[in-house]
């Protein structure tokens, strides 16, 4: 990277997150644990962006028998198909495409924790005290590192590491691929439980590939924790964690009692209201169906269009 956009992205992003680490470290002396507390504190910071993501999520789920029976219905005409499910999206305030926004938004934290584990292993107390934000006090002696060691996992590459100028604690690889593989398997039970209970009996190769997607994504973070930091994996696993309980919350288990059976038995808080608004979409849409199976002319069309737009408009003033 050139110098003066090294300089600007650490003056943003990576000394900020440099500071927060070591004002987690102040308050307990242990690397792992202040990766844990400024990862709670993002995601707080960035509750609103996750809120889009758990709306549209709830969203998707409550529309699934409704979809199902629009395949169903529209299946071989492709065009009708398309058209009939961004009404019904539009009508339920749903938009596909937000469900990647807090992965876009973490990616540039990844980045930005991933140059501070590099960082900081090289930094003495005089130089950290140079790039810390000003109330954040330094807790190393002029000529002092700081300790990256996370005493509760003790099976990491103690500090100070044996050769000189080496990678210690969590700015080092996982030696063992423990946190790797922790990573992959939250990350795919946060997968599957994004996926609506009900799938559509006839998916599209769109909705094919995102449901591989399931799959593979889990693979590519074990991959990636495997080659970075394991404090990035540890920070993954947190965050990853804190998604699959307001998950748990909003949306309920998804598609997860499919592999773990015993989970039906567990309702959770959104069981009741979720599977209510899915029996209204269903019927809002088969009479709509109805409608345009009934009267084709262009005035039942427009009531028709007149009806999602109305009910559209309620349920946007409700929220």
């Amino acid at each position: 990277m050139p110098s003066v956009v090294t300089d600007v992205w650490n003056f943003v992003l990576v000394h900020p997150l440099l500071s927060l680490l070591v004002a987690a470290y102040d308050l307990i002396p242990d690397f792992g644990f202040a990766i844990v507390i400024v990862t709670i504190v993002t995601r707080l910071v960035l509750y609103p962006l996750f809120v889009t993501q758990i709306r549209n999520q709830r969203a998707m789920q409550e529309l699934a028998p409704a979809l199902n029976e629009l395949k169903e219905k529209y299946g071989k005409d492709r065009t009708r198909l398309s058209q009939e499910q961004m009404k019904l999206y539009q009508e339920r305030g749903f938009n596909p495409a937000m469900g990647c926004l807090p992965l876009l938004i973490q990616m540039p934290l990844l980045f930005a924790l991933y140059a501070a584990l590099s960082q900081a292993p090289g930094l003495t107390g005089d130089s950290l005290h140079q790039v810390l934000i000003p109330f954040v006090p330094n807790p190393l002696g002029p000529d002092q590192h700081l300790d990256l060691t996370a005493h509760w996992l003790p099976w990491m590459i103690p500090c100070p590491p044996a050769e000189p100028g080496g990678s210690c604690g969590l700015g080092a690889h996982d030696p063992l691929f423990i946190l790797a593989v922790i990573a992959g398997g939250v990350q795919l039970i946060s997968s599957i439980m994004f996926q609506p209970a009900i799938q559509p009996k006839n998916m599209d190769q769109q909705a094919r590939m995102m449901q591989s997607m399931t799959y593979y994504f889990p693979l590519i973070t074990v991959y990636f924790a495997t080659q970075y930091p394991a404090g990035l994996a540890l920070y993954w696993i947190v965050t990853t964690l804190i998604g699959i309980i307001q998950q748990y919350f909003v949306s309920g288990w998804g598609r997860l009692p499919r592999f773990l059976p015993f989970l039906r038995s567990i309702p959770s808080p959104a069981d009741r209201t979720l599977a209510a608004r899915q029996q209204a979409a269903l019927e809002e849409e088969r009479r709509d169906m109805r409608v345009g199976a009934g009267a084709n002319g262009p005035g039942a069309q427009n009531a028709r269009e007149r009806r999602r737009a109305e009910r559209a408009a309620a349920r946007k003033k409700k929220r």
